[in-house]
């Protein structure tokens, strides 16, 4: 990346950076209460000082102490379920709150429920000036952005964090506080965007796969990969390519693929079908369903627009593998998690008449590569005795690697036969070529070593194993989930931007020497670390 500037050096702290300690928040869980199936992206929000998380995967959150001594009420609402708060006192300390959140119901008519099962319409279809079909309300939403989104800067502090998922578990967890200055809806994000890093974190607590921390690697091993996919690279570090995994934010500039651009490819892209209605916070909220099925993948997804206003309130989307074998995944198969390549959501809020984002989240499935457990040291050409020798690493299995029959061996493009195979040591093969007239292995023994070039001379190996039953330079591959999240704790007008040497290098590995300075206030903000064991009991 070149050398940096000694300005930004000198701000970057060199220390290890503490973290706080349990003992410090006061920790939840959000649960359904009919279910008991964890509430994840759920808002909790510190009434009085405009603060607040998103609740993990599992369900789980924290609130610094502070505010259970201020004595200070949680706000939290999640889309479905009634609102509910809770005085921060009433809970526990030093113990996990288990709080139940009850499902909204939703009385509707005869009429209304058999009107809402209809592509096409809407449930008070009976008002020809608004929209009534799908498309018409997607349209709508998009063409109210410039008047239901900020178009004049912002700042978002919150929550950034990367980490995959092995087993149901966290793995490889980076945290971080960052504060985003977006210059308004009105601007490139990409471009006119930029970030401070107040801290960062890699969390040691959490099991660390040194493996799946590698780049993406598409070249000749292909030790970490995307199935069926490739994760462009649109430039920027981690954070910068979730911030383009926005679609709202960026709905005039290209989002990810069949999305493309929102405001004119969105809509011609993708099939829509109106679903019941659902609430957040009291608000009644179209819920449209989005499809798209072509020979290579699926797309399925949801969009959810405000009656009221058309503010699009949260969109999710999906892209699957679509192929098994000769057959299409179907509409609803339930086989379709697993052929899934990767995933966003993105919710706004209303925060003074404008929307503002909540959280964002944007996971890939990958696959990784583990090193084979058995493979070949070295091969040498040994010309003065005339034979080739192999060397493995671990003892191979006798009777499989005497078998001549498991040799290939060809010398720019023909083959050779193998007259004898020797056992010359524990982990050395020798393999005696026939050297009768015109037999291939002439021509490398009688020719100067020089002359043979790197890829003239290729030996195959087959059915070939060590004592322990490992298949000679047979990798094995896992699975797992990689995720960038970002969860706003607070938002605000910008009336002063900081130094500009204080911002975070856009091309740089966000968890790499970046300027690192915390603003005074900034114990209002705090990590909101997942549980180590997911759905865990820590009481």
């Amino acid at each position: 990346m070149g050398i940096r500037s000694n300005i930004i050096a000198f701000l970057i702290l060199f220390c290890i950076v503490g973290h706080s300690q349990e003992s410090d928040f006061v920790s939840g869980m959000l649960l359904d209460a009919e279910t008991i199936e964890p509430i994840s992206f759920a808002s909790i929000r510190v009434k009085n000082r405009a603060v607040g998380v998103i609740s993990n995967n599992d369900g789980s959150f924290r609130i610094p102490l502070k505010f259970r001594e201020l004595n200070d009420t949680l706000e939290i609402t999640s889309m479905g379920y009634d609102s509910r708060e809770i005085i921060i006192g009433d809970l526990i300390t030093d113990k996990l709150n288990r709080l139940y959140l009850n499902p909204m119901l939703i009385q509707l008519d005869e009429v209304t429920l058999k009107a809402s099962k209809k592509r096409g319409k809407r449930r008070n279809a009976g008002n020809d000036e608004k929209p009534t079909s799908a498309e018409e309300i997607i349209g709508q939403a998009i063409k109210n952005i410039p008047l239901n989104y900020p178009f004049n800067p912002q700042s978002y502090v919150g929550y950034y964090r990367d980490y995959q998922r092995k087993s149901g578990g966290y793995t490889n967890l980076n945290e971080a506080i960052v504060e985003v200055f977006d210059k308004g809806f009105g601007t490139s994000d990409y471009e006119d965007s930029n970030t401070r890093i107040y801290e960062y974190f890699g969390n040691t607590n959490f099991p660390v796969d040194s493996l799946s921390e590698r780049l993406y690697d598409y070249g000749e091993y292909k030790t970490k990969t995307i199935p069926k996919a490739y994760l462009k690279s649109y430039g920027g570090n981690e954070f910068v390519i979730l911030r383009i995994m926005d679609a709202i934010r960026n709905y005039n500039t290209f989002s990810y693929s069949f999305v493309d651009h929102l405001d004119t490819d969105f809509l011609k892209n993708h099939d829509f079908s109106l679903e019941d209605d659902t609430y957040l916070d009291g608000k009644a909220l179209y819920v449209i369903d989005i499809y798209k099925h072509n020979w290579k993948f699926m797309v399925r997804g949801k969009i959810y627009i405000s009656k009221e206003n058309f503010e699009i309130v949260k969109l999710e989307y999906a892209t699957y593998d679509a192929l098994l074998g000769t057959r299409k995944i179907s509409k609803t198969s339930k086989r379709i998690e697993d052929r899934l390549l990767y995933r966003t959501l993105v919710e706004y809020k209303k925060q003074d008449d404008k929307m503002s984002p909540s959280y964002i989240s944007f996971s890939n499935k990958f696959e990784v590569k583990v090193p084979p457990v058995f493979t070949v040291k070295d091969v040498v050409i040994n010309f003065e005795k005339k034979h080739f020798e192999i060397i493995f690493n671990r003892v191979p299995l006798r009777f499989k690697v005497l078998k001549d029959k498991n040799y290939n061996i060809s010398y720019k493009g023909k083959g050779m036969d193998i007259e004898k195979v020797v056992l010359a040591d524990s982990v050395t093969v020798q393999l005696h070529p026939k050297m009768n007239l015109g037999d291939q292995a002439l021509e490398i023994f009688y020719s100067d070593p020089a002359d043979i070039g790197k890829d003239d001379f290729r030996i195959v190996m087959d059915n070939i194993m060590d004592l322990d039953g490992n298949k000679l330079d047979f990798s094995e591959t896992y699975s797992l989930m990689q995720f960038r999240e970002f969860f706003v704790q607070q938002q605000k007008p910008v009336t002063k931007y900081p130094d500009e040497r204080l911002f975070m290098d856009k091309n740089w590995p966000i968890f790499q020497d970046q300027p690192i300075l915390k603003p005074d206030n900034y114990g209002d903000f705090w990590m909101n670390t997942p549980l180590l064991n997911e759905g865990g009991v820590v009481n």
